[in-house]
């Protein structure tokens, strides 16, 4: 994958400013996504925005991962992100590959000491953000988002039962250091970095592989962060043939803990 300038002219790869990439003071905020609601280059300025204000005194990089798209992520949005939010990184590939290779590929383009992911349209709000960022620099390796009982009161009642089920193996099958391995927000330091970039899973359990590895480590200090869902968001439905899946995904951390 190679770095190129953005450009107006779709290309595959990586976009943004320059090519070198350096680790200085700050932090890279780090958005995958895939085929993102019409108005999302709007609503993402706007978020980014915000973060900025929360967090004025603090330089930070976004860096957006497209993964494999097939709608609402054309050369003219691209153009535009470039436009409302100048310095943007755009990781752009054609095939969609999951949601941890997505994270994983954004954190290869990190320019500074800090990372955080989330998802596009922030979920627990642009407040998370910064919550994280702080517990990084209060001394913690690893930030992981939880989002608590009320959380699954929201859901769907199918979904409902798969966080429950998630959380109950986490728990006492993983023993993970967590209680919401699943929370799609997370945050990491040069440490924790490492350790996400050793995971192998690209679907949605990346983030149990994450936790789990992480808290393999006895060096690694991994600190909590409550997030609460903001108004408005939709929740997603998982298909059969995507838990399947993500079932033999579990399978493998399964393997890897009894090994």
């Amino acid at each position: 994958m190679s770095v190129l300038a953005l450009s107006s002219t779709p290309t595959a790869g990586v976009s943004g400013p320059d090519a070198l990439l350096v680790n200085t003071a700050g932090l890279d905020l780090i958005l995958p996504c895939w085929n993102p609601s019409d108005n999302w280059v709007n609503m993402l300025a706007q978020h980014y925005q915000e973060v900025q204000q929360l967090m004025e005194h603090v330089p930070i990089q976004l860096i957006v991962v497209n993964d494999g798209s097939t709608q609402n992520f054309t050369a003219a949005q691209i153009f535009q992100l470039e436009t409302v939010i100048p310095g943007i990184i755009v990781v752009n590939y054609a095939a969609n590959r999951g949601k941890g290779y997505a994270v994983r590929e954004g954190v290869k383009m990190a320019r500074y000491d800090l990372q955080v992911y989330t998802d596009l349209d922030f979920p627990f709000g642009v407040e998370a953000v910064k919550h994280a960022y702080d517990k990084l620099l209060s001394g913690a390796d690893v930030v992981a988002g939880e989002r608590g009982a009320a959380y699954l009161d929201r859901l769907p009642r199918k979904r409902r039962i798969i966080t429950r089920i998630s959380r109950m193996m986490n728990q006492y099958v993983l023993q993970l250091k967590v209680a919401d391995a699943q929370a799609g927000l997370k945050g990491f330091n040069k440490y924790g970095k490492a350790v996400l970039l050793s995971t192998k899973i690209d679907g949605f359990l990346y983030d149990s592989e994450f936790m789990y590895r992480a808290g393999k480590s006895r060096q690694l200090r991994i600190a909590p962060v409550t997030v609460h869902c903001r108004a408005g968001i939709r929740f997603s439905s998982f298909k059969i043939k995507l838990l399947l899946k993500e079932f033999r995904n579990y399978l493998r951390i399964i393997a890897a803990n009894q090994g």
